[in-house]
């Protein structure tokens, strides 16, 4: 009789640390290597948002779209080393900021006489 019990007690145990293992998969938040996604929108002279936070290490998945004109954008500060032409096909490129700080790029293509005050800020946190 001990034996089964203590073969009783090791089953109860086993059984309870998987259901605990399956509810942790519902309770914790994704890790920090999670991609964050992001719109950014370019009209002529102006990015929407204009400020863009993001975490310093972790992959954001950027998604770029014209609702007017062609625009392009460069910002080697967050892992974006080649110009991306922004039309009004979506292009999603994904980044990885390496270092903190408060990073300002400009519109990479001509797009007009405002063209020179078309900016984004972006700004990597921990």
């Amino acid at each position: 009789m001990a034996n089964s019990s203590c073969c009783t007690k090791g089953m109860r145990n086993f059984v309870a640390a998987i259901c605990i293992a399956a509810l942790s998969a519902f309770i914790f938040t994704p890790p920090a290597s999670a991609t964050q996604p992001v719109t950014i929108k370019a009209k002529n002279f102006a990015f929407t948002p204009g400020i863009v936070t993001l975490k310093k290490g972790q992959p954001t998945a950027i998604t770029f779209v014209a609702t007017q004109g062609v625009h392009g954008l460069t910002a080697p500060d967050i892992g974006l080393n080649k110009t991306v032409t922004i039309t009004n096909s979506p292009t999603t490129v994904t980044v990885t900021p390496h270092k903190l700080g408060t990073f300002t790029s400009h519109c990479a293509i001509f797009c007009g006489i405002g063209h020179t005050k078309m900016q984004i800020v972006f700004k990597v946190v921990k």
